[in-house]
């Protein structure tokens, strides 16, 4: 046990320093300042046991039986005894009517962001009393899940009846998002106290950038993106449209042979697909966005309110070129585009979209937990043989959070390595001429509809 006590020890401190789990979603990298863990652990215990009317009652309760204790012979004191009265009752019923629960939940894998998805809820009553005004997941509703029900819904279920709650909720920041466990709660009878039962936890939600349905989408000027036709890349024997059977040759894929009719015809036959022509293009993402002001100072700015339309923070750019990105590929792929894709942060990570890379969702899951860089150094770990890779494409897109030397070394390398590139500059502000800015506003607001 000598030994043991530390690790516990260990164990206790994360889980306090986590907060408590019935009080947020977050991204599990998030953790909360130790400065505000006791109001929050403080906050999350009020939310737990009390309804919004019971903060306000406690609130009266405490403040007459400080007055009565002042005042012995006021009527503060019946009062008091009155109140003591109704919360005791509240509390003895509520224990009586313990809801002896079973829960399910069913929750959406994927989801996008700012947009309504729903959550079920089944439930179980397995004790031999009624449970009366259940409602689930009612303390977990703060940024980014929000609820969108109109009223919260609530049921009663009689002894060992089952029964359903569908509740409306939407996400405001992308992310990977682990919910916690699952609440049903009854505030039965008085709606001052709420009992809670927990159920199983651990779902998670993928909740996929915010992207726009581009009306237009304009490949960039230049000899390759004008015979992207010719670049391809797929060949004979890579599509899916089966053409017929030829007889084997040497070097053929042993995984093409056709068993089948090469018994029939007693040689060796392999399958002979059609060709297909699937054009490529390279999308580069400048993954370290602009740097922020010192964070007490972003915090007062943000509380007071002071920050002007026009202007944003680096968080607000980043997420706008995520979206962003998110949009060109979505475009690109239905033009039939396979494309390279690279995140230029503080490592080169390169994914290809399309025939025989990731698919739509799993590049969009992908984008989701893309974090921001860490160091400046952004472009300097594209090589020369990614430069290649990127100027054989068809078509270059460069989405840039800002257009400094380094931003504009690498565009002059592509434009030499005989690449034609678009560049897309988030600001709020006009950039440099080889720059075509996009105001960030517009993006989150999903206003660019055309590039």
């Amino acid at each position: 046990m000598r030994f043991r006590l530390p690790a516990t020890l260990r164990r206790l401190e994360a889980a306090y320093r986590a907060g408590p789990s019935w009080l947020a979603v977050r991204k599990s990298s998030s953790a909360f300042t130790p400065g505000v863990l006791p109001l929050i652990w403080i906050y999350g215990w009020m939310d737990r046991v009390l309804t919004p009317q019971g903060r306000i009652f406690c609130a009266v309760y405490l403040g007459i039986a400080f007055y009565s204790t002042i005042l012995t012979r006021s009527p503060a004191v019946i009062l008091f005894f009155i109140l003591s009265g109704v919360l005791l009752v509240d509390l003895l019923v509520g224990l009586v009517f313990f809801p002896i629960l079973r829960i399910g939940r069913h929750v959406p894998e994927r989801v996008a962001c700012n947009t309504e998805f729903q959550i079920r809820y089944e439930v179980f009553n397995r004790s031999i009393l009624p449970c009366f005004d259940l409602t689930a997941d009612a303390s977990m509703l703060f940024r980014p899940l929000l609820a969108t029900d109109p009223a919260t819904p609530r049921m009663t279920l009689a002894p060992k009846e089952n029964g359903w709650l569908i509740r409306r909720f939407r996400l405001t920041r992308r992310g990977v998002y682990r919910l916690p466990r699952t609440t049903v709660e009854s505030a039965f009878p008085f709606q001052i106290l709420k009992i809670s039962r927990l159920g199983g936890g651990g779902d998670r939600i993928i909740c996929h950038p915010a992207w726009l349905e581009l009306r237009s989408l304009k490949l960039p000027d230049g000899s390759a993106a004008r015979a992207e036709s010719l670049k391809t890349v797929s060949s004979e024997g890579d599509s899916m449209d089966f053409f017929g059977c030829r007889e084997y040759r040497t070097g053929d894929d042993p995984r093409k042979i056709h068993w089948a009719a090469s018994a029939g015809r007693s040689q060796l036959v392999v399958k002979e697909f059609q060709e297909e022509k699937l054009s490529r293009a390279a999308l580069i993402l400048d993954n370290f966005p602009p740097e922020e002001p010192e964070r007490l100072l972003r915090r007062l700015r943000d509380f007071l309110l002071l920050r002007s339309g026009r202007k944003t923070d680096a968080a607000d750019a980043f997420e706008a070129a995520v979206s962003l990105t998110a949009s060109i590929v979505a475009a690109l792929s239905k033009r039939n585009f396979a494309v390279e894709f690279f995140a230029a942060g503080s490592e080169l990570h390169h994914f290809r979209t399309g025939r025989g890379g990731m698919t739509r969702d799993s590049f969009f899951d992908l984008l989701s937990a893309l974090e921001p860089g860490k160091t400046r150094r952004r472009f300097r770990k594209i090589t020369p043989d990614d430069l290649d890779q990127i100027a054989s494409t068809g078509a270059v897109f460069l989405i840039l959070l800002s257009a400094d030397e380094e931003a504009e070394k690498l565009y002059r390398s592509m434009i030499d390595a005989g690449a034609a590139v678009r560049v897309f500059l988030l600001a709020e502000t006009p950039g440099p001429h080889w720059t075509e800015r996009i105001g960030i506003h517009d993006v989150l607001a999903g206003k660019a509809g055309d590039l």
